[in-house]
């Protein structure tokens, strides 16, 4: 989670020190409606489906309401049988979207900017992504 890219007056070079790392991957799920971030979960390696399904249970479903659409892509972690029945069971209904179309996925521009707000620290541990989500919420809220 390092910057890609920088900016420097024309003709001057640009030097910055990149932290070079073998630590884990840390992995954000996260869920956003048109007001607000609905949830979100960091967690240390990739995701997979019991991952997914504890994020479900334990993010998602508690802040759900009646009537919620909830919309997933084609990860294969989000076609595990178990999870429709929990997202019914809070009264909302989910929409699963064709392949191939990250355009129709409303998160995705979300994602762009947080991904670019973590980039400016350069975390290397789930705890820092941790602190940085959370000054996010904060400052988003106000």
């Amino acid at each position: 989670m390092t910057r890609t890219y920088a900016r420097s007056l024309c003709g001057c070079r640009i030097y910055d020190l990149i932290p070079f790392y073998r630590g884990v991957k840390i992995t954000v799920v996260g869920v956003i409606s048109s007001k607000k971030v609905v949830g979100l979960m960091t967690l240390n390696w990739s995701m997979d489906g019991r991952a997914f399904e504890v994020f479900i249970e334990h993010f998602l479903v508690p802040n759900l309401w009646e009537a919620a659409v909830v919309v997933m892509d084609n990860l294969p972690a989000h076609k595990l049988g178990t999870m429709e029945p929990l997202i019914q069971a809070a009264g909302a209904s989910l929409l699963n979207l064709s392949r191939y179309s990250p355009d129709f996925n409303s998160i995705e521009l979300w994602w762009s900017q947080l991904k670019f707000f973590l980039r400016q620290f350069s975390p290397s541990t789930t705890k820092m992504v941790d602190i940085l989500l959370a000054t996010a919420r904060l400052f988003g809220q106000s």
